[in-house]
């Protein structure tokens, strides 16, 4: 179970000097880092603090910054304040970039859009910039907030207890790192005071609409202890899942995982239930775990030790004896069609690149190999769930070197906390998708 969000011997919160100082000796090699401005006190704070900290630096080669800010289009003073953080980018020698959120802003779900576009166009900042990392300024205060909101959704023992991570990988290739994790936001205002430095106050931090903002005038109480102790519990208990995973767990033929049962009871042990919800999610190419009653119903049939047949979040498991079978059932799957030079995704399981001069069509098709030793309801799917390339009269084609198609980790595609690489790794594994970078702390 996870640790309570309240402990009695509380770790000890970080000065804002020391948080930079300990995670710039956590880096494994000197990194160009794009710091993440928008101008507010935490931001600021996080630049003025690097580039102090790294000027101090005497290595022979030093860590080295850019900075971008993000204009949401939300508010009419997002693009003064965002030309306000260039200039000061510009007095204190570090480029900068502006990024600017375009097109028609959803009516409903605003946050977590801006959320989805903030992270899109800070991981083009990256890349045009030459960035290894983002470094983002969250605070202690945030990670209390995030906690507690999840608490109020969730059970003391879910994973999202752990918090934020220290690091967190964006699609499979840019990693957010936050250092000022165990500092309060306050330490950071007195530190910019202390430079003279004034910062921008953000209005909507004040609206109640906002779920965090209502959280925050909640006054939630977490110390650090305890956030570090559900941190620990989530890598443990993730770490113990990818041993299982790998020590139970055979892939193929085909878009199949087979897991052998040793013994009855060790599929109700916690890390092979958070296995099988893991591989269950990347299997029907969900980004989410399934729900808890969802595993209830696999944990009674398993609990049986009998033969069953079920589907949970698009994954069709299939007891036989000692032996799991899982794979994509074979319904709800839709064609993908990509014009020539663009992108797409195929049933969330599947990245396809079109760099032909022609459209294609991705439908479910028939694995290559299918064991007639399998169960029937498993030959049937792998008959049916694989993807296919179609030419514009509907019939199958070979794939040639003009398209790719790749597997792809639904569960971790957008975020990977580097709590649960272990598991996304030996998911990874089995499923045929390419590691991406790893951790630089």
């Amino acid at each position: 179970m996870a640790a309570p969000l309240a402990a009695a011997s509380p770790l000890p919160d970080l000065s804002p000097e020391a948080a930079i100082e300990e995670f710039l000796n956590y880096l494994k090699r000197p990194l160009r880092l794009l710091v993440a401005v928008s101008g507010g006190s935490d931001s600021l704070g996080l630049l003025l603090l690097l580039k102090q900290a790294i000027e101090k630096q005497n290595a022979p080669h030093r860590h080295s910054l850019a900075a971008a800010t993000i204009d949401h289009g939300l508010r009419a003073e997002a693009a003064d304040e965002a030309r306000s953080v260039a200039q000061l980018s510009a007095r204190l020698g570090i480029p900068h970039r502006i990024e600017c959120w375009h097109g028609i802003k959803p009516q409903t779900g605003l946050s977590a859009a801006a959320r989805e576009a903030r992270y899109r166009l800070l991981a083009n900042a990256a890349k045009v910039m030459g960035a290894d990392v983002l470094v983002t300024g969250h605070t202690l205060d945030d990670q209390i907030e995030t906690i507690a909101m999840r608490a109020a959704r969730s059970v003391e023992s879910a994973l999202g207890l752990a918090g934020m991570a220290p690091a967190t990988l964006y699609a499979n290739h840019l990693w957010i790192l936050r250092p000022l994790l165990r500092t309060r936001r306050a330490a950071i205002r007195s530190y910019l005071e202390e430079c003279g430095q004034s910062w921008i106050e953000d209005p909507s931090n004040e609206d109640t609409h906002y779920e965090r903002v209502r959280t925050r005038q909640s006054a939630p109480t977490a110390t650090a202890l305890a956030i570090a102790q559900a941190a620990s519990h989530r890598r443990s208990l993730t770490a113990a899942a990818a041993a299982w995973l790998e020590s139970h767990a055979k892939a193929g033929p085909g878009p199949l995982v087979t897991l052998v049962l040793d013994h009855a009871d060790e599929a109700a042990a916690e890390p092979a239930k958070l296995a099988l919800a893991s591989l269950i999610a990347a299997l029907g190419g969900k980004p989410h775990r399934p729900g808890a009653a969802s595993l209830d119903r696999l944990s009674v049939a398993l609990a049986k030790a009998s033969d069953f047949r079920l589907t949970l979040a698009g994954t069709l498991i299939v007891r036989r004896r000692d032996q799991l079978f899982l794979v994509r059932e074979r319904r709800g799957l839709l064609p993908l069609l990509l014009a020539p030079g663009s992108r797409g995704i195929f049933d969330g399981r599947y990245t396809v690149l079109n760099e032909s001069s022609g459209e294609i069509t991705i439908a479910a098709g028939p694995a290559s190999t299918v064991d007639p030793a399998l169960p029937g309801a498993t030959r049937a799917a792998l008959a049916g769930t694989g993807p296919q390339l179609l030419d514009r009269h509907g019939t199958s084609r070979q794939v040639d070197v003009e398209i790719t198609v790749k597997p792809r980790l639904s569960l971790y595609a957008d975020f990977m906390p580097c709590f649960d690489q272990p598991l996304a790794d030996a998911i990874a594994r089995l499923i045929g998708v390419e590691p991406g970078p790893s951790c630089p702390i």
